[in-house]
This record gives structure tokens, C-alpha cells and sequence, in this order.
């Protein structure tokens, strides 16, 4: 970073607590599908402000429900072009029809999961949180 430079960092979260998400064994397909890499850490809201080597020059929060909305239109973009999803799933993981199905099948509960949890407790529960920092 440089030293005029700034950082701006948007993630999803809860508003107190952060998570480690990790498999809970070798047949959980939701972790092992949507987090390949073994792991997700979830920061809670305020998390990111304790770094030592960056100065906070400003925070924002966002309602879950922004989040819950972005969900909502994906969504119903892939199930108007569902078609069109499969043949690019085909084409750019080079997998089969049935293969390309299940992956459009789990991207649509995705979407759905992911809605209903940031749309609980009137969206704010699970939040966007947004930071800008520039360096100490």
C-alpha cells in the first residue's frame, strides 16, 4: 500500500460475531461446493477495525436485506436463463448436462439460503460491512 494509498474492504458478516466455517466431514457437499478451499471465516461487523498497521478513516453498515436483494435477482436471473446457465457451466468446467444441472441446482440454493439468512431478524442479523483505510 502506499503511503497516500487507501483501502476500502466490503464484507458480508454478522453484526457480533465472527464464524469459522469449515466441513463437517467428508459428506458435507455445501461447505465442501461453495467453500472448496476447506475453510470460510467470517469476520463480525467491527472485526476488521482492530488491524494496527491501518488508521480507519471511515465505517459503514449496511442491512442484511441489501444482500438478501442481490440473492433475490440472481436468482431469477438464472432461472430465466436456465438454458443458457447449463451451456456456459458446460463449457467453462467442462462437465457433462446432469453435472452442469447440479451445479445450477446448488447455485440456486445458494441464492435462496443466503436470502433467507440475511433477510432474518429484519436484515440485522447477518450485515454488509464496509471500511476505509488508509496507512497509519
Amino acid at each position: 500500500m502506499k503511503d497516500d494509498g487507501l483501502l476500502f474492504l466490503e464484507h458480508l458478516c454478522h453484526k457480533s460475531f465472527s464464524d469459522h466455517w469449515e466441513p463437517l466431514s467428508e459428506d458435507d457437499w455445501y461447505a465442501k461446493n461453495f467453500f472448496p478451499s476447506g475453510t470460510l471465516v467470517i469476520p463480525s461487523a467491527t472485526c476488521l477495525l482492530y488491524f494496527q498497521d491501518v488508521t480507519v478513516i471511515d465505517h459503514w453498515i449496511l442491512s442484511g436485506n441489501n444482500f438478501a436483494r442481490t440473492n433475490e435477482v440472481i436468482l431469477k436471473r438464472i432461472d430465466g436463463k436456465i438454458e443458457e446457465v447449463k451451456d456456459i457451466f458446460i463449457s467453462f468446467y467442462g462437465i457433462g448436462e446432469e453435472e452442469a444441472v447440479k451445479l445450477i441446482n446448488w447455485w440456486r440454493l445458494l441464492c435462496i439460503t443466503a436470502n433467507e439468512l440475511f433477510k432474518y431478524n429484519n436484515g440485522e442479523e447477518w450485515l454488509i460491512s464496509q471500511q476505509l483505510f488508509k496507512k497509519k
